[in-house]
């Protein structure tokens, strides 16, 4: 899902950027910033580890909005720059889930609600009404295609039918980039309003509809405690293969 969404941000950022001295700018001080920002995060979490002033976090959010600023002005996508410091700096964020936790608490609660109330408020209920065929043709296009390629992927790799029906169902979504892209678009005039809420109103159902069915009828159960600890364990000890945890009855 990362690499797809990854690539779905480059190739919109490549597809409809200009090239020009800014964009080169851009392009350079990116990739200055992912050598450096996780040996600047590795030493901060050595020198100042639990400061009440999260030093740590502050020096995240001030390379991710000043790249954020310079993609924007350079034609670029803001979310590519977040997208590649996230992937330089999984090695830092594996050793500290403290770290994590709290940028995850931030970014849910302080900057993800303005972008889907900026991307909600552009919907137009009249476009909904007179889409609804679209919207529901669409949706069986994009939950077809999820189906096609993740539930036999997911027998091949051994998983129960009930597990593989999960999977597949969880792996329909694309809430995040499929807002994205089309507020891209419609931002930059490649699409209309009406084009919009059709789009945003498929990936907005593709999220809550698989959603659902998965959580009702196919969520998995939980394994045994004991079950759980050994097969941690043998990992731990490199036993060799051993049968997942088997659920609790």
């Amino acid at each position: 899902m990362l690499r797809d969404h990854l690539g779905t941000v480059v190739f919109l950022g490549l597809l409809f950027a200009d090239l020009d001295p800014l964009l080169v700018a851009f392009a350079a001080v990116t990739a200055v910033a992912l050598v450096l920002s996780p040996r600047v995060m590795r030493l901060l979490a050595r020198r100042v580890p639990g400061r009440v002033s999260e030093p740590e976090i502050k020096f995240l959010f001030l390379v991710l909005l000043g790249l954020g600023g310079l993609a924007q002005a350079a034609g670029s996508e803001a979310v590519l720059p977040a997208y590649l410091l996230g992937l330089a700096l999984a090695g830092v964020f594996v050793a500290d889930r403290v770290l994590v936790n709290r940028m995850r608490a931030t970014a849910f609660s302080l900057l993800t609600p303005f972008y889907f109330l900026k991307a909600g408020s552009l919907v137009s209920i009249p476009a909904i009404v007179a889409g609804a065929g679209l919207i529901a043709l669409f949706l069986a296009v994009k939950l077809g295609a999820k189906l096609v390629g993740v539930w036999p992927a997911a027998r091949a790799l051994g998983l129960t039918s009930r597990d593989a029906n999960c999977t597949t169902l969880l792996m329909s979504t694309g809430l995040t980039f499929g807002t994205i892209a089309s507020l891209f678009g419609l931002s930059h005039g490649y699409i209309d309003q009406a084009t919009y809420t059709i789009l945003v109103t498929v990936v907005i159902l593709s999220a809550v509809v698989p959603t659902l069915i998965a959580t009702t009828f196919f969520e998995p159960t939980v394994a045994t405690a004991e079950a759980l600890e050994d097969f941690d364990a043998a990992e731990e000890i490199d036993a060799g293969p051993l049968a997942p945890p088997q659920p609790a009855r």
